[in-house]
Order: structure tokens, then sequence, then C-alpha cells
């Protein structure tokens, strides 16, 4: 009986053991990108990250952008040209997107050369809206930038800083103990209707419509001050019409125009209704297809940099 019992420990030990090493090594569970909490910002990404998640790898950098590279304050080189793309997941990708088929790697690849050195800055983090964006640039700065591509999706505009006490599993502040409970906890068991059940989406403030078009007018401003060309780039959901536009939509795309400023509504980019589906994961969120859309966008814009209405369709 004895002997039968220690089978069954060493087997139970065992099967642990090989289910925390492939959930680790296999899934690249239990090294997940962390998230740090900020006074105005809210939330963003830990700096200095580099990890593999589902295969992929996720990069941010000195200043929680999710780029490679390093970026000082101020261009190292005269000739070099600067280019920050700020959003939320849509730009940023999340864990399924590897950091190679980002829109904002794919456009400085294409476009770096030694005598003009081209850095595409992706400032970006999951469900930020104006106010996040105003409040990271209000702390770091443009980073001396000739351009600066805002991506916006319809839902943005009600999306409101909130600060609450719990991030939520998708934004964890520390490393699990074990990537084999990270898998079960975090992904497993909710599929299967076990655990702990994420507290319901708070309903926007009745004031969050102001709010956020007030942070997007003070984010122009700054734009404008510091020289800095800069264009919205209008991010449709999967299913979102087109030719009626929701009423946040108009909305969101009225505000803007009346602050002079250019959007280019990704509908054109991505097409209609039916041929968008190809380039997204879910209702929102793009795959790497979208990302190469989107990738060619950013090339456009930063070939007509001085005049970006060239890029308000596609020249192919």
């Amino acid at each position: 009986m004895k002997r039968r019992l220690g089978f069954v420990l060493f087997g139970a030990v065992l099967l642990a053991l090989v289910g925390e090493l492939g959930a680790r090594w296999i899934l690249g569970l239990g090294d997940p990108p962390l998230t740090v909490r900020d006074p105005e910002i809210e939330y963003l990404f830990a700096p200095n990250q580099d990890v593999r998640r589902f295969g992929n790898r996720v990069v941010y950098n000195n200043v929680s952008m999710r780029s490679a590279d390093r970026w000082s304050m101020a261009k190292e080189r005269p000739e070099e040209l600067r280019v920050l793309v700020l959003g939320d997941s849509v730009i940023n990708g999340g864990a399924l997107t590897d950091h190679a088929r980002l829109a904002t790697t794919i456009a400085q690849e294409t476009l770096d050369r030694p005598d003009r050195p081209v850095r595409v800055g992706n400032v970006s983090a999951g469900s930020w809206g104006p106010e996040n964006l105003l409040a990271y640039v209000e702390r770091f700065g443009l980073f001396d930038a000739d351009l600066a591509v805002v991506v916006l999706s319809t839902h943005d505009l009600r999306d409101v800083r909130t600060f609450p006490g719990d991030l939520g599993s998708d934004f964890p502040l520390a490393r699990p103990v074990s990537a084999l409970g990270e898998g079960l906890a975090r992904y497993l068991a909710p599929r299967l209707g076990l655990g702990l059940r994420p507290p319901p989406a708070a309903a926007p403030p009745p004031d969050a419509v102001d709010r956020s078009v007030a942070a997007l007018r003070k984010l122009f401003g700054l734009a404008e001050a510091n020289g800095v060309e800069l264009v919205v780039l209008h991010h449709p959901e999967r299913d979102e019409p087109d030719q009626e536009p929701v009423e946040d939509a108009a909305i969101l795309r009225g505000a803007i125009e009346r602050m002079d400023r250019i959007v280019i509504p990704m509908s054109v980019w991505l097409g209609s209704v039916a041929e968008r589906q190809r380039y997204y994961r879910d209702d929102i969120h793009i795959n790497e297809a979208g990302q190469r859309v989107y990738s060619e966008v950013l090339i456009c814009l930063i070939e007509y940099l001085g005049s970006p209405r060239s890029c308000t369709k596609p020249r192919r």
C-alpha cells in the first residue's frame, strides 16, 4: 500500500514538473509582461522587459514603449527622423503579436537607412484612452519627434482613467510563482467557469466624453507647440458600419476635425465590414495581417511627412 502510494505521489510530482516546464518553455507562461501603477498615467508597462509569450517576443524599452530601441529624450543625430505612435491594445498587439510583426517595427525596419535613421516608438497599453496618452506625454515629453500618430477606436471616447484597486489578470504587477499555476488560474479556469470572476466593467462616468475631448485638445496643443506633425487614425471595430457610423464615432471624428486635425478612417484601408474580417483577431484587435496594413499607413505618413493627406486612402 505504501509502495503504491509512493508511486502515485512520484507520478503526481513528475506530472506537475513536466507541466510546469511545458507551460514555461513551450507556452512562455510564468514570465508575463509586467505592469506598474502610476499616479498620473494610471498604469503602464514596466520598462526594460524582453520576454517570450506564446512563442512571441514582447519587448518594452527604457520608457515603456513597445519598441526594442532605447530612446533618449532628444535626437542623437540631427538627420534622425522620429515617429511616435500612441494608442491602446490595437497598436500594442499584445502577447499574441511578435515584436517583429508589429506595424511600428515593420515601418521602422522598412524605412531605416544609415544616412537617415528612422525610429518609430510604440507608446501603448491595453485600454488606454486619451487621458492616458496625454498623461504619458506630460510625463515623458514628445522625444523630439517629427510625427505623432494617434490611433483611436470609437470606444476610446468613453475610456477615461479610473485608477481601480484591481487592474485584473491582464495587467500583472508581479511574476507568478508557477507557470503552470498561471495557466490554470488565468486561462483555463475562466474558460471552465471556475475561479474568481472578474468584476463587471464599471459604467463610464457621465463626463467621460468631455474629459476625453479635453485630453485630445491638450495633447494636440502640446504637439503643435513642439512643432510635431500630428495625425489621427480612427480604428473601426470589426463590425462597425461605415456609411452610418455609430454616434460616438461621429462625435469623435467631429471633435478632432473641429480641432483642425487630419483624421484618417482606417476603414478605408481595411475595407468594408465584410472585407476587414480577415484583418481582425476578435471584434476589436487586429491580427498580423492587420498590423501589416497599419504598417503601410505608417510608412505612407512618414514618406509624406509634409503632406499627410496623401495617405487618406491606399496607393495600391
